[in-house]
């Protein structure tokens, strides 16, 4: 099983490019126990991963690149998220599982060749099984409600638009694409 596919949307990346004039909602920097078993057999430095929310019209505008019969089942949210590699040695956003979205379609708009990579975990082993390196303008829709990770450039930002489904499974939200 695949926990990504590449689609087509055209999305006005302009709208989130600055984060200051965005909603702060969250940083990302808990350890699951996925990261912490990866540690033991990789060395990296774990990363926070900001949050902001994209709100109003804002909003609106990204989600007219959604299947009205999926906005139907629910709306989604619509965050940004950056991330900036550590400027030595390999750094990442840790493994782990998203806790407050079960599917996210990621809109790529600052990249620099980062790993995003999908682990199965069974009986306390963390199994590397597929990952993908996005390029600017790529999206994806992704299963975040399994574990992965991304390796970040060193000293570089990694920023995305996410459109975030709270309710709605991976399995649900990819008949669409």
């Amino acid at each position: 099983m695949s926990y990504f596919k590449k689609i087509d949307l055209n999305v006005d990346t302009a709208l989130a490019k600055d984060t200051s004039k965005l909603a702060f909602e969250n940083s990302f920097y808990k350890w699951q126990k996925y990261g912490l078993k990866l540690l033991k057999y990789k060395e990296y430095t774990p990363i926070a991963n900001n949050q902001y929310k994209i709100t109003g019209q804002s909003k609106t505008k990204i989600l007219k690149c959604i299947p009205q019969q999926l906005l139907l089942i629910e709306e989604p949210e619509v965050w940004v998220f950056n991330g900036t590699g550590s400027v030595e040695g390999l750094s990442m956003l840790a493994p782990h599982r998203d806790l407050v979205r079960l599917c996210g379609i990621n809109i790529y708009f600052e990249t620099n060749n980062e790993r995003t990579i999908f682990y199965d975990y069974h009986n306390q082993k963390l199994t590397e099984v597929s990952d993908f390196i996005a390029k600017d303008n790529d999206c994806y829709i992704l299963d975040v409600d399994q574990p992965h990770a991304v390796e970040l450039a060193q000293g570089k930002t990694r920023k995305l638009i996410s459109i975030a489904f709270i309710k709605t499974p991976y399995s649900e939200v990819i008949k669409y694409f």
